[in-house]
């Protein structure tokens, strides 16, 4: 539509009479400038306006005219409108039968052209058809038709329509509530669109259910509502139906001459409009109201109308009975019984495709009684048809084996790579693709056209058109059932075909097979038992962690299991860029080790790290140029691996397969033969699997040594530690008694000086001489008990080092060795405020280590000064001992320090756990008094801790361990 239609459609709805006017001049200007297209749409525009305003009927020989120019002049969209319009008169008029070809030939037009916003409206009238014959179900699946269309678009104009239909629908088979909300949604869509012949359509039906309900005073608000805004918007055929039901209002409350007037009313709107149901309806109303009032002539005259409009309306809507008697005629098989003939042809499976498809198109020609039937399956080239059969009644311009090119029929091929559904062109001029079909048909005067899509496995691989010459012809559904069915039989034609040549091909490579099946049999028994030895030799290889392990045992294992002569692995060293091969063996001989330069391309070995793929050679002669050059041949064993008088051996079947472990190359293992084809692929399947597991082995070895090498270095550290903190402790505490030795010896000194000076002077008195001697006799005890002391605590700490740095097995009183144990701490313990207990009785004896029984205790102080007293002063320590029989001896170490988490108290002995991670701690000390207790001392260890409560750890040990 052009600019000026639509500016004149923005007024249509608010000024009905000029908009009315300026679309006649537009369609008289169109025509006379030969516009078609412009024409047809002023006249569609204009035919809304004049069922609004119940003109409709006066435009019935110009919509037929401009359907047939539409037709002429091949113009599809404005001739599906022209056929919803023509239906809409027609069902005005209460003639079904014309509403229902011209609305169901809309629908199949408007497939094609896709107009979906029509196709909407004529499933809206089909079912408003259904309503009128009573059939309320059949209806109401219609409009619910169009609501699934309907989600696709916002039109507020069909959204109010189809809620009103299938408002009307609920209404009528009892859902009162549902037809309430539907109709109250039909207002609001009504409203914003603007639509005022819906919104006082919507307010008449609000009424007819507030009616129904027998709110009568509501009905009657609604209903005059309705016709206030139908009188304002001219909308005619809504004046006759609000009049009839403001007239079964007044008739039930009683007030008969208003009902009359109102009916008499309404009788003039329907004749206006050209609607016979209305005109029928009122008659029958008056009929009855005048039957009431004793006036009989009135009565019968207006019954008499009711009859004559009832039979005129019964004669219109007749449906052709006499189809059914086509089953009976003898003379023909009807269509249906040929259909089931074909298909029930098991001689179809027989023919050839071309042959059976012939068959097909024969048969199909007499079926649908059409003129022409063909066949076009897509080529090699997606973009051509082929006519595979073209079969008519009159001769073709088409062939069997011709090419439809998609550049000579561009807009055709559009069409069929849309066609989802048949295509109905009941008229060919309006199919999108007319003017090609034409030059296709050329000569033919092809009138009408039915297109089913072909498709094997959900994929469209052509089309079958059913086509008919000179007349024009009507699809019916049945028609396009046929000729679906028939597309169906094509299928499973192309199928069965398809099905032959592939078993023709199967079995051609089952015979092929079964020979090389019959050749690998055993192999594949022998793969079968491989599984499982090569699981078993995975877990084998895997739990070694000694290199020189791991290869002596894939090496037997590797020439049990393949005709290898020779067998070496490689150990790639990317800090010097080469191959090292510790292991080489040749014929059970163990040669010298040797390297490989990864600089040096003629390599296999390079290319197989290099590449990180395995070599598969089963003749170096012919395959080498895959993998190296000419000159790797000298190459392929190294004169370093032999010894003096060794003879050479010369390869020439390979694998290689590389070592890899999270994407980490560590090397290769090689086997050869002397032998051209001495491996098959099944060895190189197996070679790299035990590639895998061997270089899983590898890196647990090799994780194990850095494992234990590092376990060694901090235990080491750890004992060293504990010997720093010893001799830190005793240096505390030596300092002591020596520094009071050093004072004591400094004051004696100064007290003999004085004597001395005394004594040369001649002024000593018998008191100075006594008070030397009791001072002398002074810093004699005190010097005495001082070193005393320190000889003491030099001896503990000599006990307890050598303890500490031995494993010595000896006798001792545990007291005894307890105290020398804490005696080194004390200066620790005094330091940070804390104090430690004892309680062990000096009879127990113990035959064990009291160097690691030392290290055991230490470890527990420092735990607890390090963890348990972590922020808190004044921390009380107790070590406890008792004897519990003659064999063993129980243990108890506790602080009233912090507690220990319950998520780290089952954690305490794993190795390299610390709460102090980063700030000093290793992890390692309850592990090592872990590993003491239960490996050295043969006893039990078990803590027992809760936050806040402390820590008491337990010991159980034997007197004398085993």
């Amino acid at each position: 539509m052009n600019e000026a239609l639509q500016r004149i459609e923005h007024c249509a709805r608010r000024h009905p009479h000029l908009a009315k006017r300026l679309f006649e001049r537009a369609e008289q200007e169109a025509k006379a400038s030969n516009d078609t297209k412009n024409a047809l749409n002023a006249l569609i525009r204009r035919f809304f306006i004049e069922e609004r305003l119940g003109h409709a009927i006066k435009l019935s020989e110009d919509l037929i005219a401009g359907l047939q120019q539409a037709e002429v002049h091949n113009l599809p969209y404005q001739a599906g409108k022209l056929m919803l319009c023509l239906g809409r008169v027609h069902y005005t008029q209460g003639i079904y039968k014309e509403s229902i070809r011209f609305w169901t030939r809309c629908i199949d037009l408007c497939k094609i052209t896709h107009d979906t916003e029509v196709q909407i409206e004529a499933r809206i009238g089909l079912g408003q058809i259904y309503d009128a014959l009573g059939d309320w179900e059949t209806g109401a699946r219609f409009h619910a038709d169009a609501g699934k269309l309907l989600e696709k678009f916002d039109r507020p104009y069909l959204k109010s329509k189809q809620a009103i239909n299938l408002g009307v629908n609920c209404l009528n088979i009892g859902k009162v509530e549902q037809a309430f909300e539907l109709f109250t949604q039909a207002k609001q869509q009504a409203e914003r669109g603007r639509i005022k012949e819906y919104i006082a359509e919507a307010h008449w039906h609000l009424g007819t259910v507030a009616q129904r309900l027998g709110k009568l005073t509501k009905a009657a608000e609604e209903i005059n509502t309705a016709i206030g805004l139908a009188k304002s918007c001219g909308y005619e055929w809504l004046l006759g139906m609000a009049a009839n039901s403001l007239g079964a209002i007044h008739t039930a409350q009683g007030n008969q001459e208003a009902a009359i007037e109102v009916f008499l009313e309404a009788l003039q709107h329907a004749e206006q409009i050209g609607s016979r149901h209305q005109c029928a309806h009122c008659c029958n109303a008056l009929s009855h109201l005048y039957e009431a009032q004793q006036q009989p002539l009135k009565a019968l005259e207006y019954a008499r109308r009711y009859h004559q409009i009832n039979h005129e309306i019964a004669e219109l809507t007749v449906v052709d009975k006499f189809r059914e008697l086509r089953e009976y005629d003898l003379s023909r098989k009807p269509p249906v019984e040929l259909l089931l003939d074909l298909s029930s042809d098991s001689q179809l499976e027989e023919k050839s495709v071309v042959e059976a498809l012939q068959r097909i198109a024969h048969e199909a020609q007499a079926i649908l009684q059409v003129d022409c039937v063909v066949v076009w399956l897509r080529d090699e080239d997606v973009n051509r048809l082929r006519c595979t059969v073209a079969q008519a009644s009159i001769a073709l311009p088409i062939e069997a084996g011709q090419y439809l090119q998609q550049t000579d029929y561009l807009k055709y091929f559009q069409v069929i790579q849309a066609l989802q559904t048949p295509n109905a062109a009941h008229d060919v001029r309006l199919h999108p693709a007319a003017q090609e079909l034409n030059q296709l048909y050329l000569g033919c005067n092809l009138a009408s056209i039915l297109e089913v899509s072909i498709r094997m496995h959900g994929t469209q691989i052509g089309l079958i058109s059913f086509a008919n010459f000179g007349a024009a012809r009507s699809w019916s559904r049945e028609d396009v059932l046929f000729g679906s069915h028939i597309a169906n039989l094509i299928q499973q034609v192309l199928s069965h075909d398809e099905y032959k040549q592939a078993q023709n091909k199967l079995e051609n490579r089952v015979n092929e097979r079964t020979k090389e099946l019959q050749q690998q049999t055993e192999l594949l028994r022998t793969a079968h038992n491989n599984i499982f030895i090569l699981s078993e030799l995975g877990r084998e290889i895997t739990s070694q962690l000694n290199r020189e392990s791991i290869m002596s045992t894939l090496y037997h294992h590797v020439i049990r299991l393949m005709p290898a002569e020779a067998f070496s692995i490689g150990i790639y060293k990317p800090e010097h860029d080469s191959i090292a091969f510790p292991c080489n063996i040749v014929r059970e001989k163990s040669q010298r080790p040797y390297t490989r330069d990864m600089h040096d391309p003629d390599l296999l070995s390079v290319w197989c790290i290099k590449h990180r793929r395995e070599i598969y050679i089963n003749d170096i002669r012919e395959d080498y140029i895959h993998y190296i050059g000419f000159e790797g041949l000298d190459k392929l064993t190294s004169n370093d691996a032999y010894y003096e008088g060794d003879t050479r051996f010369e390869p020439l079947s390979f694998i290689y397969a590389p070592l890899i472990i999270k994407g980490r190359i560590l090397g290769l293992i090689s086997v050869q033969s002397s032998q051209v084809h001495a491996f098959q692929r099944m060895h190189v399947d197996m070679l790299t699997t035990l590639a895998a597991y061997t270089a899983v082995a590898f890196d647990n070895a090799d994780t194990y040594q850095q494992l234990s090498s590092a376990q060694q270095l901090l235990m080491s550290k750890e004992k060293l530690a504990a010997l720093g903190a010893l001799v830190a402790g005793i240096a505390h505490e030596i300092n002591t008694p020596l520094g009071n030795c050093l004072l004591t010896s400094t004051a004696l000194k100064e007290q003999t000086n004085r004597f001395l000076i005394q004594l040369e002077e001649g002024t000593l008195k018998r008191s100075g001489l006594n008070h030397f001697t009791t001072a002398l006799s002074e810093a004699n005890d005190m010097l005495t008990r001082n070193l005393l002391t320190a000889s003491e605590l030099v001896s503990s700490f000599k006990q307890v080092s050598v303890d500490q740095t031995s494993q010595q097995r000896r006798e001792f009183n545990l007291q005894k060795t307890s105290q020398e144990i804490i005696r080194t701490m004390q200066g620790r313990i005094n330091k940070q405020g804390h104090t430690l207990e004892i309680d062990i009785p000096d009879e127990i004896m113990i035959d064990s280590y009291p160097g690691p029984y030392g290290q055991v205790i230490t470890n527990f102080i420092n735990n607890a000064l390090i963890h348990g007293f972590e922020d808190i002063e004044g921390g009380m320590m107790k070590l406890k001992a008792e004897q519990i029989n003659a064999d063993y001896i129980r243990i108890q170490f506790s602080d009233n320090g912090q507690g220990i988490k319950p998520e780290y108290l089952r954690r305490i002995f794993d190795p390299f756990f610390t709460t102090k991670l980063g700030q000093g701690g290793s992890g390692l000390g309850m592990n090592i008094v872990h590993n003491i207790v239960n490996d050295l001392l043969a006893g039990t260890i078990e803590v027992e801790s809760e936050v806040g409560q402390g820590t008491r750890i337990t010991l159980v040990l034997p007197t004398h361990p085993a």
